[in-house]
């Protein structure tokens, strides 16, 4: 799954891993007082990709869900696209978490959380959301 800008912004997949990526982002952040790591995450411009969390929304004056960063959102892409790979050739194995874990680890690029959130928290908030993805 490309999750690149030329993806056309009516695509529902792109929606529904903006949508997963954005709660990702709030489970990732419960607790976090970094706003350097909140706003790695976490996006105040609403995106193509999260139009459809928008109109998710209760309340057209409150604003309940998380949005995700556009980072956020083509990282969770990548690793969904990783997983189905992984999973033709290790769903019969016992221990597939495990496997998904580490390709997830030793293939995902997470500098971007570094470089563009806070350094102190980076392996904290990778680790998170390799784990909510497993």
């Amino acid at each position: 799954m490309d999750m690149s800008p030329a993806v056309p912004a009516g695509d529902m997949e792109v929606f529904s891993v903006a949508y997963v990526s954005g709660s990702i982002a709030r489970q990732v952040l419960c607790g976090v007082s970094c706003d350097a790591c909140k706003t790695c995450l976490t996006s105040e411009v609403l995106l193509s990709a999260s139009v459809f969390i928008y109109f998710k929304e209760c309340s057209d004056t409150e604003q309940s869900l998380t949005y995700p960063s556009e980072k956020l959102v083509e990282t969770v892409g990548t690793i969904v696209t990783l997983m189905v790979s992984i999973m033709t050739e290790a769903a019969h194995l016992n221990s597939v978490e495990q496997h998904i874990t580490a390709a997830i680890k030793s293939t995902i690029d997470f500098e971007w959380i570094r470089c563009s959130g806070c350094s102190l928290h980076h392996q904290r908030i990778a680790d998170s959301i390799v784990r909510c993805l497993t």
